[in-house]
């Protein structure tokens, strides 16, 4: 049976280790019943791009078909406590994920991260998120990697009608709602992959 291998950070962990199928309680939960292959949820709490990149020969060792990546939000406090110099660790660790992904290029799905402004202090971040998310799709055009998700943009739209505390928990996290919208958006994106 074909795999797909899901990378990320707590969102697409979503207590993986602690569910009996290793598929966590998320969005990769929520997908399970309707694809007809194996998923592997590999994704991490606390993840940053550096943390996937340093790890990524591991992952790859389950030869999965499809790649699906998640990964950004636990990096936007760097690049504001450190400017260009952690904006750059971030551009430079994506990166080199994009390369090692090379062979993967057309079954590879990219989510952009995304943030709420609920609770205040997130508005903060919007700026430098949206100074990655635009980094991340000018390396996925140099690479070649078409298949983006943008999740900024669903959310964003989806908060306006529904309200953030519908869509997640502190700002940052999904409810239940929340992984069921992701994984409606993301199955939309895979049928075209395949």
């Amino acid at each position: 049976m074909d795999k797909i291998l899901f990378l990320g950070d707590s969102l697409t962990d979503c207590e993986r280790l602690y569910s009996r199928d290793g598929l966590g309680e998320g969005y990769v939960k929520a997908l399970s019943a309707r694809l007809p292959y194996r998923l592997i949820n590999s994704g991490f709490n606390g993840f940053t791009a550096a943390d996937i990149n340093r790890r990524l020969n591991i992952f790859l060792q389950a030869e999965p078909k499809y790649i699906s990546l998640l990964v950004g939000v636990n990096d936007v406090p760097s690049v504001m406590e450190n400017g260009q110099k952690g904006f750059e660790r971030f551009k430079d660790s994506y990166n080199s994920i994009l390369k090692k992904f090379s062979l993967y290029r057309d079954n590879t799905l990219i989510m952009l991260p995304f943030i709420f402004t609920t609770p205040a202090e997130f508005v903060l971040w919007q700026k430098a998120l949206e100074g990655m998310n635009k980094e991340i799709r000018r390396l996925c055009q140099k690479y070649g990697f078409k298949n983006i998700l943008d999740t900024e943009k669903i959310f964003r739209e989806k908060a306006e009608t529904l309200g953030d505390n519908v869509l997640t928990t502190d700002g940052i996290h999904l409810t239940e709602t929340g992984h069921q919208i992701l994984a409606e958006h993301w199955l939309k994106l895979f049928e075209r992959i395949i």
